[in-house]
């Protein structure tokens, strides 16, 4: 008799040990399910850049430069150079946005990418023409991230890209005294 409240207390003891115990497998059952998101998200924004990749081509740099310079006359095959160039950068700042979603990075994170490279990719008559395209069309942007574009391209001057990079030659040629 004497024993009875002792093992009704260490019976209760067992049965919260097992509550515990299940809880903290679910804990781990949800940790995994969201490393295997954060995988997965990897791997197919991963696959999908480097078939964008590939159709860029040896061809990348001349079209880009002339995407900043004469826009309005690509050729097609040129203009889908830069769908893959211009998607490739969105579609990294989706990933990230996404994992920053799932609570795997920090929410800064995705905003300093756009803050450091959105300027440079969309800050551009062409970038800011296929952005206003891509984002109105039917891919499926998180409107937060979508308005987080638009407002960086409201804050960056319309040639930013090509100012930037004849920022750099004058650099050059000021640091080299004037001469090329």
């Amino acid at each position: 008799m004497k024993n009875q409240p002792l093992n009704q207390w260490l019976q209760v003891l067992a049965n919260l040990g097992i509550v515990v115990g299940l809880l903290l497998v679910g804990v781990q059952l949800k940790q995994n399910s969201d490393l295997l998101k954060m995988q997965l998200l990897y791997e197919e924004s991963q696959r999908a850049i480097k078939l964008e990749t590939q159709v860029v081509g040896e061809n990348g740099a001349d079209v880009w430069a002339k995407s900043l310079t004469d826009p309005g006359d690509l050729t097609l095959p040129e203009q889908r150079i830069m769908e893959a160039i211009l998607w490739s950068f969105v579609e990294q700042l989706r990933a990230s946005y996404m994992l920053a979603d799932l609570g795997l990075l920090e929410d800064d994170e995705w905003r300093a990418r756009l803050d450091s490279d959105g300027g440079f990719y969309l800050g551009n008559a062409y970038g800011r023409a296929w952005w206003q395209n891509f984002s109105t069309g039917s891919t499926p942007l998180p409107p937060e991230l979508v308005e987080a574009v638009d407002r960086r391209l409201g804050n960056t001057d319309a040639n930013f890209t090509l100012s930037y990079s004849r920022g750099i030659l004058e650099r050059i040629e000021n640091a080299a005294g004037g001469s090329p």
